[in-house]
């Protein structure tokens, strides 16, 4: 139907019109109608599509992508940020046999995580970073499982407006110690959502990624990471033997080689898949 809507009459209009004559003809009528064209647009590369995991493009991940590309009969997913289950929940239905460990450091959430989830995931109270240390997390006093909660507390202040904060100290331990102590020698999907931690969490599986010990990584992009001061530019350093692609509703978004225009600091999941095993 667009098809026909284009070929038949938005492109005659644009050649009898011109190109420059139909941009201003949109941008009055978008402004006068309280449009926001930036959001559309944004809408349209899977950015800013937070409204569910159907929006996000996880479903689609889970059921489509790593249905296909996680072989093992038995494969081991790391849930870093697992909140209070939902994402690990999607997981074990998808691969009921799997090993899935989920890390939250927050007390309270960390309470609700295991009711969510029973017996069918290995909940960890700790976090994931670039060293072991202890560390203050921040949520909201009047939420404190909120999936907002985050070691930045200017996420909250800026981005959030909010200053009722909770504050609490956390332990954090690097990707590499835990599994070393665990015994875990291969991982073949790392999800993260850390709210601007996420880098850190990858600084921390450097020997892991190293060795070619990690398949596939999903990881959150956005507003945080202006607060905890990363570019998408670090991800393509820290990756370099990984494609990079944005999740959308119903598709991969590939991302080829670094472009500076894709360093868009709104909402958006990216995954990163090895490129000696590349998506078919």
């Amino acid at each position: 139907m667009m098809n026909l809507l284009f070929k038949h009459v938005l492109y005659p209009m644009i050649k009898v019109i011109g190109a420059n004559k139909i941009k201003k003809m949109i941008a009055t009528v978008t402004n006068y109608a309280g449009i926001d064209l930036l959001t559309i647009a944004y809408n349209n590369i899977g950015i800013l599509k937070f409204e569910n995991y159907l929006a996000s493009g996880e479903h689609f991940l889970i059921t489509n992508v790593l249905r296909k590309y996680l072989t093992n009969v038995r494969p081991v997913i790391f849930d870093v940020g697992a909140n209070v289950g939902k994402y690990s929940l999607m997981l074990v239905d998808e691969f009921p046999n799997s090993q899935i460990f989920a890390f939250e450091p927050n007390k309270n959430t960390y309470i609700q995580l295991k009711a969510t989830v029973g017996n069918s995931v290995k909940c960890i109270n700790i976090g994931l970073g670039a060293e072991e240390e202890t560390a203050k997390i921040f949520t909201y006093t009047d939420n404190l499982t909120s999936s907002h909660a985050s070691i930045y507390n200017e996420v909250f202040s800026t981005f959030h407006k909010s200053d009722c904060l909770n504050e609490s100290d956390i332990k954090l331990t690097t990707l590499d110690l835990f599994c070393e102590r665990e015994k875990v020698s291969k991982i073949d999907f790392l999800k993260i959502d850390t709210e601007g931690n996420e880098l850190n969490v990858l600084k921390g599986a450097r020997k892991m990624l190293a060795n070619g010990q990690i398949k596939m990584i999903q990881f959150e992009f956005g507003e945080c990471d202006v607060f905890s001061r990363v570019f998408l530019k670090d991800f393509y350093h820290i990756l370099s033997e990984y494609n990079i692609y944005r999740l959308d509703t119903e598709r991969l978004i590939p991302l080829f080689e670094y472009n500076s225009s894709n360093e868009i600091f709104r909402y958006q999941n990216l995954l990163a898949v090895r490129k000696d095993s590349p998506l078919q």
